[in-house]
């Protein structure tokens, strides 16, 4: 629902609250101070959200995701690349859930003050979805070390 959301441009960025008569006085992202904070800049373009994806791609194992596309166009991406099914339905997993941190990262900058890092965002990616993937799949052998690793045959 969250993703779906934010393809919509529908969640709660400074320009969309402008764009639904929520006067507030900056519409610049409080992350990097860079651009206007739409849904696409804090989840594809915003410089933390780039480093996340780089991170994560070479994680993953798969080609730099297009930051400055859609985040329809990440989906329909990532869910091309050259893999068995079951690898690309991990990878989709992911990919949500980075989605999902970084918004949650970008609200703990912005309502607690807490600046996030990078590599605290990956590790909380990997640890999420790794439990996400064993706890709702049919790979319930599946070991952390593996997943950390990205070493799965699925």
């Amino acid at each position: 629902m969250f993703v779906w959301r934010a393809i919509e441009e529908k969640i709660a960025s400074a320009v969309a609250l402008r764009n639904r008569g929520i006067n507030s006085l900056d519409t610049v992202c409080k992350t990097c101070g860079a651009a206007e904070e739409s849904a696409a800049h804090i989840l594809l373009r915003c410089n933390f959200a780039e480093r996340t994806w780089e991170l994560v791609t070479n994680w993953l194992k798969i080609p730099m995701v297009n930051v400055e596309g859609s985040l329809t166009d990440l989906l329909v991406e990532t869910s091309e690349v050259q893999r068995s099914k079951g690898v690309r339905k991990a990878i989709y997993a992911v990919i949500i859930q980075t989605i999902w941190i970084l918004w949650k990262t970008r609200n703990e900058k912005v309502f607690k003050g807490r600046q996030g890092k990078v590599q605290t965002v990956i590790e909380e990616i990997k640890e999420a979805s790794y439990l996400g993937v064993k706890l709702r799949s049919k790979h319930g052998s599946l070991t952390r070390q593996e997943w950390w690793d990205f070493n799965v045959m699925f």
